[in-house]
């Protein structure tokens, strides 16, 4: 019998921060596998990080969910509105999709929704990531339609640098990356 497609992706609530909160444990765990150079050396626990979360909701960010079954499985968090690099943008924080749903094309369904949210405002703004280069993230954002934009290096706390890639889109790419996800 095939498993049952995840049943919502959609933007989040109040609601929904508890268990994104409980989702970013594991993500923040995996990052700090992936780039211990980047990583703080303070492991916040669930409602700690949902206390966070609910700060950056009240600064303007945006969290994004993929439910299967009534649980989530996955989120996207977006910043708030930013001035930089010759006009408006808003960064893509974090995309997880946890493990057991990975390659299902969940992770492009959540960016496109995010996409597609920003192209509903008057002045629809750029969106950027930064990856480290050659990681798994950089290769998803890739096959999600990132447009390679710039090498940029980022310092962690111990002072150590770590080359990276950031990644565009323009809002109007919304439809590209939604029929890109539908052909997976």
């Amino acid at each position: 019998m095939a498993r049952a497609p995840f049943s919502e992706v959609r933007r989040a609530t109040l609601a929904d921060v508890a268990a994104v909160a409980r989702l970013s444990e594991p993500a923040n765990q995996e990052a700090r596998r992936e780039l211990p150079a980047l990583s703080d050396s303070e492991e916040l626990t669930p409602p700690e990080l949902a206390l966070r979360l609910l700060d950056d909701l009240e600064d303007g960010h945006l969290l994004y969910v993929a439910e299967r079954e009534q649980r989530t499985i996955a989120f996207a968090h977006v910043t708030g509105l930013m001035v930089g690099d010759g006009g408006h943008l808003v960064e893509l924080r974090r995309v997880y999709v946890q493990p057991e749903h990975r390659q299902r094309g969940v992770g492009r369904q959540l960016l496109c929704l995010v996409l597609q949210d920003l192209a509903q405002r008057p002045s629809p703004p750029a969106l950027r990531a930064w990856a480290a280069a050659g990681s798994d993230a950089g290769r998803f954002l890739v096959a999600a339609g990132g447009a390679l934009m710039r090498q940029r290096w980022k310092v962690g706390p111990g002072g150590i640098a770590v080359r990276g890639v950031v990644y565009d889109w323009a809002a109007a790419q919304a439809p590209a990356v939604r029929d890109r996800a539908l052909a997976k």
